[in-house]
């Protein structure tokens, strides 16, 4: 919700966002239909085609929202002297996310729409990482290799760990893979 919204289109979104989320919870996403979703947020269909084109795009919403979170907590601990911080604070994020909300993120990643999702998901965090690459170049900080390689390779781990990392009920503690990814970037 990046501009300011109206009261009711924020209680109309939160209210989406929380069935979603809930049915989430209970069922593969294939099998939510929008009905379902405006039943639990007590919205009318009409008011959720007015603000989305299809289920997928109230999902494709959510997960704008959560990067837009995550890069909020983000900002508040990262330290301009150690570039790499933002990134291991962003996988950190996402590892915590996948940890509190473990059933969610299984009924998403066994559903068929997995792809869409690590795709949405990826695609909003290349952003991110991307446009902090920028922001650490004209600050003077140097990349080990190019920006938009570097943000793909960085994203690429960091979604395919944690889905590897939540699918394999967890085979390491939380901080062992974090230290591990943190290791691997210092490197770079």
């Amino acid at each position: 919700m990046e501009k300011k919204l109206d009261l009711r289109v924020q209680k109309t979104y939160k209210a989406l966002l929380k069935a979603l989320y809930d049915l989430l919870c209970e069922k593969s996403f294939d099998d939510i239909t929008v009905t379902e979703l405006c039943d639990r947020a007590e919205t009318r269909k009409a008011t959720f085609y007015k603000h989305f084109g299809d289920k997928r795009e109230l999902l494709t919403f959510m997960i704008k929202e959560m990067q837009r979170t995550s890069k909020e907590e983000n900002q508040l601990v990262y330290d301009v002297r150690q570039p790499q911080s933002y990134y291991v604070g962003v996988f950190r994020y996402f590892l915590n996310f996948l940890d509190e909300n473990e059933k969610f993120t299984r009924q998403i990643l066994t559903s068929n729409a997995s792809p869409v999702v690590i795709d949405l998901l990826s695609e909003q965090m290349e952003a991110d990482l991307r446009s902090h690459m920028k922001e650490d170049m004209a600050r003077g900080i140097e990349l080990p290799v190019e920006a938009n390689m570097l943000a793909v390779s960085y994203t690429g781990a960091m979604v395919y760990c944690g889905c590897w990392w939540i699918c394999q009920n967890k085979p390491l503690d939380k901080e062992i893979v974090i230290a591990h990814f943190s290791r691997l970037i210092m490197k770079m």
